[in-house]
């Protein structure tokens, strides 16, 4: 199980080393499962497509429609 505010603190507070995308990426994360607040625009700007698509497919799924193929 992670431990999603611990992951979030350590992103932030710089303790885990990673590109931009990973950072976006593991911030959209971390809102989807525990609520923790993110401008959801910033946080996508700056991913490639492959990057977006895995966003929006976990977007999809958190919001009950399931998976849907790429």
């Amino acid at each position: 199980m992670v431990d999603w505010r611990a992951a979030w603190t350590a992103l932030e507070d710089g303790y885990l080393p990673c590109s931009g995308g990973e950072r976006q990426i593991l911030r959209v994360a971390a809102s989807i499962a525990e609520g923790v607040p993110i401008d959801l625009c910033d946080a996508v700007t700056s991913l490639d497509a492959v990057n977006l698509n895995r966003v929006a497919q976990a977007l999809m799924a958190g919001a009950g429609l399931g998976w849907v193929a790429s």
